[in-house]
């Protein structure tokens, strides 16, 4: 009998799906009512809420930025969430764009929350 993924595999794996289809693939690994909250450093931020203002959401900031791809840097559990540092880039091997940080928090499996932070201290104190 295989065992369940861990906060991080999951994590991870739904990121690593939003790399190669982008993000409409990664909200399969979301709560219905997911919830995406913008960096509180921009200026309108937001909170983004349920699969279809997530998706649209993430396809702006693609749109916006050019980015296409995020290596993970680093996955790890923090508290009851999960860390993620990523580099974002144009695409695959592109020039670095930015260091962004998601705080993610889990329910029954599946990603119910993503807050967006541009700042490694502040994501972790989170």
């Amino acid at each position: 009998m295989a065992r369940a993924p861990g906060a991080s595999e999951l994590v991870e794996t739904a990121y690593r799906t939003w790399n190669e289809s982008g993000p409409r693939a990664f909200v399969e690994f979301t709560t219905e009512d997911v919830e995406l909250h913008d960096a509180p450093e921009l200026p309108d931020a937001q909170v983004w809420v349920g699969r279809d203002a997530v998706v649209a959401r993430l396809e702006d900031v693609v749109a916006t930025t050019g980015g296409r791809w995020a290596d993970m840097d680093e996955i790890r559990p923090l508290a009851e969430e999960v860390l993620v540092s990523l580099t974002w880039r144009l695409d695959r091997g592109g020039p670095a764009l930015a260091s962004v940080y998601h705080v993610v928090r889990l329910e029954s499996g599946r990603i119910a929350r993503v807050r967006v932070f541009l700042d490694q201290e502040a994501a972790a104190r989170a």
